[in-house]
């Protein structure tokens, strides 16, 4: 019998929530996608959304390290490159966008986030090489580091944050290249997260009913904040995208960076190092030390970037609406990837 493991899972449609999924999973060593529809498993021997995908995985060498069926992909290639494999819209949009980020950063401080190098693109078939990044990831980091290790690469993390959202000749909305994240796009993509979480009964009846409640307050707590213009934003910052260096960072995945609220990243960051800090085997002791350790050293270097969370009661008032809303939807995302929808 093959050995399974249950890695992550998605909603099928978070737009028409239902109890249909995606999963990813781990079939005897190796990274397989797959489809739960009406209970039943279905293992994928192919993805026709992702056309470049099918001759990647099966060069000399080469291993899948991710896959979430008829959306992305990656395969690491012998040579130590980086293919992702997207749907051609999504990957020309991502080429645009890190076009865009390596535009805007090019000439900024040494604060300033590295990217991704791209080695070469075929959007037509939806695929993009990556050189591979150096740095080690955060969540390894407050994994296995030392308290003193984490307070450093979140300082590291915090002064990277404000370099972006004051960069130089910034975008204006309406740029291609520069999409517009509105508060109210951050309320409907939670509300989309909860009522999946919900139709798909991933939360016990008291914690949906809670989590409802908190919603209700999260959001209007954001609608009753005053306009900000908006700035660039990475806006999808979490302890898995980012690489500590030497000398700073490294952020992945770019593919969603847009113009968006001015504490949207720090908020997502802090909203990302709680639900670490809360979770297992970071609940214990020792794990959450690390991770508090991390957040006061990325507190810190938002301060030593000006960032507004940490010079201004208004800004830090911001962050802490935006930190709250990111909490809730991260209540929805990860009540999925808990459950065992699988038999490991």
């Amino acid at each position: 019998m093959s050995a399974l493991v249950q890695r992550r899972a998605w909603p099928a449609d978070l737009r028409e929530p239902g109890r249909d999924l995606v999963l990813e999973l781990v079939v005897d060593g190796r990274v397989r996608a797959g489809r739960l529809v009406a209970g039943a498993l279905h293992l994928l021997d192919d993805d026709p959304e992702l056309p470049a995908l099918a001759a990647l995985a099966v060069e000399p060498g080469a291993v899948v390290v991710g896959h979430r069926a008829g959306r992305r992909a990656v395969v690491r290639r012998a040579d130590g490159t980086f293919a992702k494999v997207a749907r051609r819209s999504a990957a020309r949009r991502a080429l645009a966008r890190l076009a865009a980020v390596d535009a805007l950063l090019a000439d900024e401080p040494a604060a300033a986030p590295a990217r991704p190098e791209v080695v070469e693109a075929d959007p037509g078939v939806g695929g993009v090489v990556l050189a591979a990044a150096e740095g080690t990831p955060l969540d390894e980091v407050v994994a296995r580091g030392s308290a003193e290790e984490c307070r450093r690469a979140g300082l590291l993390l915090g002064r990277a944050v404000p370099v972006l959202a004051t960069a130089g000749s910034a975008p204006t909305a309406g740029d291609g290249a520069w999409p517009s994240h509105t508060l109210e796009d951050e309320a409907a993509t939670t509300r989309r997260w909860t009522s999946a979480a919900a139709a798909a009964g991933v939360l016990g009846p008291g914690d949906a009913a809670a989590l409802a409640a908190r919603q209700e307050r999260a959001l209007a707590a954001l609608a009753a904040l005053p306009a900000a213009e908006r700035v660039p934003a990475h806006r999808d910052l979490h302890e898995g995208q980012v690489l500590v260096r030497s000398d700073g960072v490294a952020l992945l995945d770019w593919d969603t960076a847009a113009l968006a609220d001015p504490a949207a990243d720090a908020a997502n960051l802090l909203a990302h190092l709680d639900r670490l800090a809360a979770a297992p085997p970071c609940g214990r002791t020792t794990g959450r030390r690390r991770v508090v350790a991390a957040a006061a050293g990325l507190q810190a270097g938002l301060r030593e970037g000006g960032h507004p969370s940490t010079t201004d009661p208004a800004g830090a008032a911001r962050t802490d609406v935006l930190r709250e809303v990111a909490s809730v939807r991260l209540v929805a995302v990860h009540a999925f990837r808990r459950r065992p929808w699988v038999p490991g």
